[in-house]
């Protein structure tokens, strides 16, 4: 009897197992298929097409980074889905490294992009954006970093792992739904940043609920990291929808334009 009993334990924890990760695996396709499908209107299609202007280097440095960001993210849930757990994290070492030119390039364009914003004479609707709402791209790569940090730093404990990987990959969405929106919309050069910019910050949190809800299904309970780190995320992006575009919002995008004078030079 003791050993029916323990065939069966050990075949559901076996269901859970291959269950887990499946949900993470749709996390990181959804994630991954909103960056290629957000950034095919403004990016990709014109480039195939040979109508991308010409733009300094870093800019395709950064772009690419986040690119490969997420097909690694995909990559590496099915890696852990499928038992293989030590090309997961040979993969892992490396994507810091990535991470790093992410960050460092991220923070780059978006610095000289706010300083260019601040500095025009003649402000046309992109550099008033920048001026204005610039400042929240630095809040989604500043949110990334503290998750990014946090879920390599606990990477002994898996469950805090995989949900602060699901918090930093979901924090540098808002610009793919942004450029959704308005691409679905045909209005993308049209489109005030006020109309469109709260779905834009807010959207990325459906893939941490989803997770959530997950977890309430899967335990009865919502694990501390979703608990912490959504919070984290809805208030950063509620301050930053707040204050942008006023005279503190201002006095913060000057602070953050400071870095695109120094290192401007690398754009």
């Amino acid at each position: 009897m003791q050993a029916v009993e323990a065939t069966v334990t050990h075949r559901r924890a076996m269901v859970e197992v291959r269950r887990r990760p499946a949900i993470y695996l749709a996390l990181a396709l959804g994630m991954s298929i909103t960056v290629y499908w957000g950034f095919a209107y403004t990016y990709f299609t014109p480039l195939l097409v040979g109508s991308y202007p010409r733009v300094p280097t870093a800019i395709h440095v950064h772009g690419w980074s986040f690119f490969l960001w997420f097909l690694l993210l995909p990559f590496q849930t099915l890696l852990i889905a499928t038992g293989r757990r030590r090309t997961h994290i040979t993969l892992g070492g490396l994507s810091i490294a990535l991470a790093a030119v992410m960050v460092f390039t991220g923070v780059l364009v978006a610095s000289v992009r706010i300083q260019q914003g601040l500095a025009a004479t003649e402000p046309d609707e992109l550099t008033i954006f920048w001026k204005g709402f610039g400042q929240l791209i630095m809040y989604n790569i500043f949110l990334f970093v503290g998750f990014y940090a946090t879920s390599i730093a606990r990477r002994s404990k898996p469950e805090i792992h995989k949900r602060m990987m699901v918090l930093a990959s979901a924090s540098i969405l808002p610009a793919a739904i942004f450029r959704i929106i308005v691409g679905v919309g045909g209005f993308y050069w049209l489109a005030t940043p006020g109309s469109v910019m709260p779905a834009a910050f807010f959207l990325p949190a459906v893939f941490v609920i989803i997770g959530m809800i997950n977890d309430m299904v899967a335990h009865g309970h919502v694990h501390r990291a979703y608990l912490i780190g959504l919070p984290i995320l809805l208030i950063v992006h509620g301050l930053g929808l707040t204050i942008g575009g006023t005279p503190a919002g201002e006095v913060i995008s000057r602070v953050m334009a400071s870095f695109a004078s120094v290192f401007g030079p690398l754009y």
